[in-house]
C-alpha cells in the first residue's frame, strides 16, 4: 500500500496591513470650493486696504505741515474705512452724543460711584453683525443741579 501523503496545510496569505490613513480636512483632488475662494479673496482685499491705511500712517508721521497731516489724516480715514468694511466690520455711536447707558455697548472712561443712566459718547465702538468687537467709551452725563425755589 503507498503511504499515505500528509496533508499540507496552507498557511493562509495574511491580508496587506494598510499604515493609517491621514485624514485631512479636505481630499487632496477636491477642488477648492465657491466659499472659500470668496473668502480669500475677501481676505486678500481686506489685507490690500490695511496695506494701505499703514502707508499713509506713515504719510502722516512725516507730514510737516497742517495741510500735509490733513490730507494724510483723510487718506487714513479712508484706508481704515475700506479695510473695515472688507471685513464686514462698523462703528456704531456717534462722537459727543448723548446716549442711554448700556454695559454691552458702552465701556465708561472712569471709575464712577453709581452707574449712570446717561452717557456721552467720547470714542466710536466697533460691531461685526450683532458682535461688539470694541465697546464705545462714554464718561457719564453729569445732570445739572436743580435750583431751589424759594417757597
Amino acid at each position: 500500500m503507498p503511504a499515505k501523503k500528509k496533508a499540507t496545510k496552507r498557511p493562509t496569505p495574511k491580508k496587506a496591513t494598510k499604515a493609517p490613513s491621514k485624514r485631512s480636512a479636505a481630499p487632496k483632488s477636491a477642488a477648492p470650493s465657491l466659499a472659500d475662494a470668496l473668502a480669500e479673496a475677501a481676505w486678500e482685499e481686506a489685507d490690500r486696504a490695511l496695506a494701505e491705511a499703514l502707508v499713509e500712517c506713515d504719510a502722516l508721521s512725516a507730514a510737516t505741515t497742517k495741510k500735509q497731516r490733513d490730507n494724510a489724516m483723510t487718506l487714513l480715514t479712508q484706508a481704515l474705512s475700506r479695510a473695515a468694511r472688507k471685513r464686514g466690520l462698523s462703528r456704531i455711536s456717534e462722537l459727543d452724543a448723548a446716549e442711554k447707558y448700556d454695559p454691552q455697548r458702552h465701556e465708561l472712561a472712569g471709575p464712577v460711584a453709581k452707574m449712570p443712566r446717561n452717557v456721552r459718547i467720547a470714542a466710536r465702538g466697533v460691531v461685526r453683525g450683532m458682535d461688539v468687537l470694541a465697546k464705545s467709551r462714554a464718561a457719564p452725563v453729569v445732570r445739572k443741579a436743580r435750583k431751589k425755589s424759594g417757597r
